[in-house]
């Protein structure tokens, strides 16, 4: 009888994993704005782990460069920022005429800016976000806007000799000339 507990909690530990990894996925991937209310609620820890799941099944889905903005967004948060860049440099070159390019760039100068060493780099990403290119996904406006799937809000507004940055109505970058 002993025996038998011992074998049915061992399973039941060796089998909760599993179950627990495939229930991160029992969204179909044509649901996705449900998937994403549904992530919302949820901490970052675990959006993190449903979002990384998402991706892994669903790697061609048309939401692929907003998913791994947010994963970005979550190694930022983590002060994991080798791989908050390769997500980043992924939403930028899959997306480059995208208002998700213009955040991820804005992401990548802050940790360049902020948490690395890399001077060369920086003066290009300050060139390109001079260059009229980058903004032309919003020639309407001067002030552009993204709310992330972590809920995040980012506001750049640019000006002349200046671009600000806000993350939910907080200052979060300054960039000039």
């Amino acid at each position: 009888m002993y025996r038998q507990r011992v074998a049915a909690k061992l399973i039941i530990c060796l089998l909760f994993p599993v179950f627990i990894s495939s229930c991160a996925t029992l969204v179909p991937a044509d649901d996705f704005n449900a998937f994403i209310k549904e992530v919302k609620k949820e901490s970052p820890d675990f959006a993190f782990m449903r979002l990384s799941a998402y991706l892994r099944d669903n790697a061609e889905s048309a939401h692929a460069a907003e998913i791994r903005f947010a994963l970005a967004e979550y190694y930022f948060q983590i002060k994991n920022y080798n791989n908050a860049i390769d997500e980043l440099q992924y939403c930028i070159e899959a997306n480059q005429k995208s208002k998700i390019a213009v955040f991820a760039y804005v992401m990548l100068y802050k940790i360049i800016s902020e948490h690395q060493t890399d001077a060369e780099t920086l003066e290009k990403l300050k060139e390109k976000f001079f260059s009229k290119s980058l903004f032309l996904v919003f020639s309407d406006s001067k002030t552009k806007s993204y709310t992330s799937i972590l809920n995040n809000r980012y506001d750049v507004v640019d000006y002349v000799d200046k671009i600000e940055v806000f993350k939910n109505n907080e200052a979060f970058l300054e960039v000039r000339p």
